[in-house]
């Protein structure tokens, strides 16, 4: 028996390689593993060196026993020697059904499944994207749980509204909805500093009390800091775009009483005609903040402002919230410091908050 090496990334590919170049009387006597060389061994898996023997050309067998050995024969000389429990898995995805016939596809099969049950999916999103998966690869799973990871990520960065704009850059009255805690002074502290350092503008506050007196006196402390004037009323009701940029502040409302919400948006109609910004805690339950964005939805809020991001670690069940409202995400914020963390939304940089990377899966 002649014996020959071949050096293979996977299982799958040791096999192909194997019965293409000895046909299928190769038998595997030893693997290896190759360490990779360089950078690269710090991502990618270890190669694989295998032995294969090959009967001498004078034995020859009938072409009925040529196609006894079974499929499977490689696995079990890699199972010995490497990782028993990675070499059963690769061998029953080698070895599962393929069928063309979505209606037949097994539940529970796609790889990347718990990964996306484990970073705070809600189970209809998981079903949505298990069933595109079904239909993108409706000849048989791909080789790599890295395929299955990039082409879910796709499909949520079609799914999740964009800004058109970065909102810091419209000279319209800027208003910040909430309720109370959600962080919107802090919110509009960073806004003016954004104005003043970026674009030169020194914008013009108003400090408006609501059903509760507005006493954020650190948002007065701040503006004198940066020369900005602050008015406890509206000052003019016709603006133009050479003036002054307006901030405008009001006191949080709770969604828990709907006449405080009622009549926060009597009042909120009668200021001058501005853009209106809903400002949500993003470590609240999602169920909260599903509720919230129900209850200021009939004010037309323009985006949502995601703040406390520093203190919440699971972005991926945020991402619920971007699937299910039709109010896109433009701002997200973290942190007290000013400015700190306030920055334009971008779904590529979020999905990487959320998703590995596809060398680590």
């Amino acid at each position: 028996m002649n014996t020959f090496n071949i050096i293979a990334d996977s299982p799958q590919e040791a096999i192909t390689k194997a019965r293409e170049t000895f046909g299928p009387e190769a038998v595997i006597q030893e693997v290896r593993k190759q360490p990779r060389k360089g950078f690269s061994r710090l991502w990618k898996q270890p190669r694989l060196e295998l032995v294969v023997g090959v009967p001498a050309p004078t034995s020859k067998l009938p072409k009925k026993e040529t196609l006894a050995p079974e499929s499977s024969s490689f696995f079990d000389v890699y199972k010995k020697q490497t990782d028993p429990e990675e070499a059963d898995l690769k061998a029953n995805l080698e070895t599962a059904p393929h069928s063309t016939d979505l209606n037949e596809v097994p539940k529970n099969t796609w790889r990347v499944e718990p990964m996306l049950r484990r970073i705070g999916l809600s189970d209809y999103w998981v079903d949505q994207l298990l069933d595109r998966l079904a239909l993108r690869f409706a000849g048989g799973f791909p080789d790599y749980v890295r395929d299955e990871l990039a082409f879910c990520r796709s499909l949520l960065m079609e799914q999740i509204i964009t800004p058109k704009q970065d909102p810091r850059a419209s000279r319209k009255p800027i208003l910040l909805l909430g309720a109370p805690g959600c962080g919107k002074t802090t919110i509009l502290c960073k806004w003016m500093a954004h104005q003043v350092f970026h674009h030169q503008f020194v914008p013009e506050v108003w400090r408006l009390d609501g059903d509760q007196v507005n006493n954020a006196e650190s948002l007065s402390l701040y503006c004198e800091m940066l020369g900005a004037s602050v008015s406890r009323f509206p000052t003019t009701t016709n603006l133009g775009a050479d003036e002054s940029p307006i901030l405008i502040d009001m006191p949080g409302v709770s969604i828990e009483d709907s006449a405080a919400m009622m009549r926060f948006q009597h009042q909120v109609e009668e200021l001058p005609d501005h853009d209106r910004f809903l400002v949500l805690n993003a470590c609240y339950a999602t169920q909260m903040l599903e509720d919230q964005v129900k209850a200021f939805m009939p004010m037309n809020p323009k985006g949502i402002i995601l703040t406390h991001l520093d203190e919440e670690r699971s972005w991926g069940r945020l991402t619920n919230l971007l699937l299910s409202t039709n109010c896109p995400v433009c701002l997200l914020s973290g942190g007290q410091k000013i400015p700190g963390m306030f920055e334009t939304f971008r779904p590529t940089r979020f999905l990487t908050n959320v998703f590995p990377s596809c060398a680590a899966a």
